[in-house]
């Protein structure tokens, strides 16, 4: 009996896993079927893209800066780039599914935070503050050479990195089914490239 339940421990543990579904996009297609790169005149070139982008601009599009979005239909996975910005007002992170899911907002200092919907967003079911305290401001993303985003979900926690600042985070709002995933940003200059999701 012991030597059958070793050997079908065994083959067990040689049945392949199925692997890691990917997206991926090196921003050569500046027409990848599946992303949308609007409100902004974005250039794909060196593989990355990137948008300038002005009072005006934002004005022009009731007060919404240039997005990024890509479908992401998951509850548990990874996302992650390298971005870069130049005199950048406002960066947005945001996980969506028929309404805002998750968002990161980095801001002026003292005004950036991460903020989960526990249901779905609407006029009357604001948002509820994950962390604000250490979450880094504009200040201290401008002007960086590449900086790596790593947003690992599992669950209702979440491992965020963003440059230098790493934390974990847990909330219902992080459990919750994920549809798409946006980056919009106000004024400046943003540059995005290696783009990947993994669940």
């Amino acid at each position: 009996m012991t030597k059958l339940l070793l050997i079908l421990t065994l083959c067990l543990m040689t049945i392949p896993t199925a692997p890691a579904e990917e997206l991926r996009d090196d921003f050569s297609d500046p027409k990848m079927k599946g992303r949308a790169a609007l409100r902004g005149d974005w250039k794909f070139e060196n593989n990355s893209a990137s948008c300038v982008a002005d009072p005006e601009l934002y004005k022009k599009y009731d007060n919404h800066g240039p997005i990024l979005r890509w479908p992401v239909e998951m509850t548990d996975g990874t996302v992650e780039f390298e971005f870069q910005c130049s005199d950048v007002e406002r960066l947005v992170l945001t996980f969506n599914k028929e309404g805002h899911v998750l968002r990161m907002g980095f801001n002026a200092p003292g005004k950036s935070s991460i903020f989960g919907w526990i249901g779905q967003s609407s006029k009357e079911n604001k948002p509820k503050t994950i962390v604000k305290e250490g979450v880094p401001s504009m200040q201290d993303l401008n002007g960086r050479l590449w900086s790596v985003c790593k947003i690992a979900i599992k669950g209702d926690e979440a491992d965020v990195m963003i440059g230098n600042y790493k934390t974990k985070i847990k909330h219902p709002s992080i459990a919750r089914e994920k549809g798409e995933f946006t980056i919009s940003f106000a004024s400046g200059k943003f540059a995005v490239r290696d783009f990947r999701v993994t669940y």
